[in-house]
């Protein structure tokens, strides 16, 4: 959405430039108001341009740290899963014959985004038995910081 408002103000920006490039230079030296007005108007929007394409800019780079942020999350919470089913299966194995529920947990691919993250850093230890919650702490510090 916030592109297709850069584009439309980009777009009449430049219309608006290309209008007044055809007229004659008596019209502009005539003092022709008009002129002045759109040539004002150009100006507040290019501003405007300028603006948008920051908060564009920004708003991709939001988005791109939530993504990462998102992939450590689920990363980390398929640790502390993975982590209880080894658990369950050392108990089954422990008082049922060596009965296991879950078999061997393989670590889900976070794509290094955990890694990523920092101030705080987000270690991510992998799959741990006995499961716990700690490795959450950092990405729960890091998704509540504010960005500078």
């Amino acid at each position: 959405m916030t592109r297709f408002i850069v584009i439309t103000i980009t777009a009449a920006a430049i219309a608006i430039a290309f209008a007044f490039a055809g007229h004659s230079d008596a019209a502009v030296s005539a003092g022709d108001p008009r002129v002045g007005a759109l040539q004002k108007q150009v100006r507040a929007l290019q501003a405007q341009v300028k603006v948008l394409q920051r908060r564009v800019a920004n708003d991709e780079g939001q988005l791109s740290l939530n993504f990462e942020g998102d992939t450590c999350l689920g990363a980390q919470v398929a640790d502390l899963i993975q982590g209880t089913w080894m658990v369950v299966d050392q108990l089954s194995v422990a008082t049922q014959a060596g009965k296991t529920y879950f078999g061997s947990q393989q670590p889900v691919d976070d794509y290094k985004n955990c890694a990523d993250l920092a101030r705080p850093d987000v270690p991510r230890p992998g799959i741990v038995v006995p499961p716990t919650i700690e490795p959450l702490r950092p990405l729960q510090q890091w998704l509540h910081e504010p960005l500078d």
